[in-house]
C-alpha cells in the first residue's frame, strides 16, 4: 500500500513541475507582449507614423484610451499623460483630444474606477 502511495507521488512530481514550468513561461511571454504593446502605444501616442508627417488626432484619443488597460502601468501612464496635457495645453490642444486625457487621468487617479463627479448641494 505504501509503496503504491509513494510510485503514484513520485510519478506525479515531473508532472507538477513540467506544470509549474509551463505557467511561469507563459506568465513571462504574457507580461513582455504586454511591455512591448504598452510601449507601442506610448510611441504611437507622441510620435508621428513617418517624420515629419501629422499626427492623427482620433488615433491620439484610442491609444489615450487604450492606456486604461495597462493596469501595471498606471503610475507611469498618469505621470505621462499630466506631462504632455501641460505641454500639450502650451501649444494649444485640440479640445477632443483634451477632454480624453481628462477622462483618462481621472479614470487613473481613481484606480481604474469611474467614478462620478458627485456635487454637494
Amino acid at each position: 500500500m505504501i509503496w503504491t502511495v509513494l510510485s503514484v507521488i513520485l510519478a506525479a512530481i515531473p508532472i507538477i513541475w513540467g506544470s509549474i514550468s509551463y505557467i511561469k513561461i507563459k506568465k513571462k511571454e504574457a507580461d513582455y507582449l504586454q511591455f512591448k504593446t504598452y510601449h507601442d502605444l506610448i510611441q504611437q501616442l507622441v510620435e508621428p507614423e513617418k517624420p515629419g508627417s501629422a499626427m492623427f488626432i482620433d488615433r491620439q484619443i484610442a491609444v489615450i484610451f487604450e492606456l486604461r488597460y495597462f493596469k501595471k502601468y498606471y503610475p507611469v501612464s498618469l505621470r505621462i499623460l499630466k506631462g504632455l496635457k501641460e505641454s500639450w495645453t502650451k501649444s494649444g490642444v485640440n479640445l477632443r483630444l483634451s477632454q480624453e486625457l481628462d477622462m483618462t487621468i481621472n479614470f487613473l487617479e481613481n484606480n481604474g474606477h469611474d467614478r462620478p463627479n458627485l456635487i454637494s448641494r
